[in-house]
């Protein structure tokens, strides 16, 4: 069993875990180990990490035989039984392999039962995620759709490693999002992409068509205005309903600063609550830079140096995966504070706050109670904090662990 997951967690949390993750395999499927082990560091850190302080969600594998009869699991050679109810919301990776198919498939059968019948019984909250690394399905896995690696040695191979993470975390983004309801018609998370059109249409494009082909239909989907806009529309209705349903890329050219549309978009995904990422494309002198466009993880994109290159698909590819992470990040942490401070008059910020943030809240709730804005660790410098605390005297702020020992 692997648990090597660092979690920022309050100290006197005595819930269930927002999310676990179980590698399920053969012992005798070679690549078994390195999977869990590719998992494992993937989900050990989640988005946003400040002064090393991470959010993951905790990986373990089940694999080699427990040697003795388990309830519903009487045969010894059965991995150690799942129990699901230690967690909200479980996903069950099982990488099937040939010699799961074709030698211990009655074995497996058995012991993929006892999680159905677990999951039956928590209608919506669970997931298998079949990965097949063979051409064959197991019976117990034959009416559920499957993630086919782009690599043979996915473990091995960087570029097959995210477009993988990609396919799976959109996979538990919209089953969280459906409750596993799938005639809910969602059929990937929604990306808004925010692009300045003076200089960053072009590179906009491009990153729409390499995040479809990267999903191969298992991925997210994204909003991009001239292809997803029709006639008569209302853009900034559409652009608003849009951003509430998924997360914003940021798509940050030298021109971006500059353009009311974007500063409008990055401010829109803050109001609504929803996750941001800026990929920084920027090559030349900024003369003004969006302050409102901080507090989110940016990534810097090295472009080619011809100037009418196309952005890299690999940067690409890094960026949806990077984007996702930050919106399980988000949506994992909102869990868990909402868990530990249940009751309590609180509003969740899953990012370190800003005066926008600390503005748009005080005027919520002009003339009412004013919640507690309750944000993740490590606290603000005091030299921040200090000016948040200036401008809104009013507003009680505060860390998950602080907010929680109280």
């Amino acid at each position: 069993m692997i648990a090597l997951t660092i979690a920022v967690l309050p100290s006197r949390l005595g819930f269930m875990d927002p999310m676990r993750l179980y590698v399920i395999f053969d012992p005798a499927c070679t690549p078994g180990p390195a999977w869990v082990a590719m998992v494992d560091r993937a989900f050990s850190s989640l988005g946003m990490q400040r002064d090393d302080r991470l959010f993951g969600v905790p990986v373990q594998q089940r694999s080699a035989p427990w040697g003795g009869g388990q309830p519903g699991l009487p045969n010894p050679r059965h991995p150690r039984q799942i129990d699901l109810s230690n967690a909200s919301c479980n996903c069950l990776m099982v990488l099937v392999d040939a010699v799961m198919v074709r030698f211990n498939q009655a074995q497996w059968a058995e012991y993929m039962g006892n999680i159905q019948s677990q999951m039956a019984q928590r209608p919506g909250r669970d997931i298998v995620v079949p990965v097949l690394l063979h051409d064959e399905m197991p019976a117990f896995a034959q009416h559920l759709q499957v993630i086919r690696p782009s690599a043979v040695d996915v473990p091995a191979d960087a570029r097959a490693r995210t477009r993988f993470f990609v396919q799976l975390l959109n996979a538990l983004l919209v089953h969280r999002h459906t409750g596993g309801d799938r005639s809910a018609h969602v059929p990937g998370h929604g990306i808004f992409v925010s692009h300045a059109k003076r200089d960053g249409e072009d590179t906009a494009r491009r990153i729409v068509e390499v995040i479809a082909d990267v999903s191969q239909s298992l991925g997210p989907r994204c909003f991009f205005d001239k292809a997803s806009l029709l006639p008569g529309d209302d853009y900034p209705v559409r652009f608003e309903q849009a951003i509430s349903r998924g997360s914003l890329l940021a798509v940050v050219t030298d021109a971006y600063h500059t353009r009311p549309w974007c500063r409008w978009e990055v401010l829109t995904a803050k109001r609504l609550g929803r996750p941001v990422v800026a990929a920084d494309l920027t090559v030349g002198r900024i003369e003004r830079t969006y302050p409102y466009l901080g507090n989110v993880p940016s990534i810097r994109v090295a472009m080619p140096a011809d100037p009418d290159a196309a952005i890299p698909d690999v940067a690409v590819e890094q960026i949806t995966a990077a984007l996702l992470a930050e919106a399980m990040r988000d949506e994992l942490w909102r869990e868990l504070a909402g868990a530990s401070l249940g009751g309590r008059h609180v509003h969740l910020l899953p990012r370190p706050p800003e005066l926008a943030d600390v503005s748009e809240l005080v005027a919520k709730h002009a003339g009412a109670s004013m919640p507690t804005l309750v944000y993740p660790d490590p606290p603000l410098g005091n030299e921040e904090m200090e000016l948040l605390q200036r401008a809104f005297p009013s507003v009680p702020m505060l860390t998950l662990t602080q907010a929680d020992c109280l």
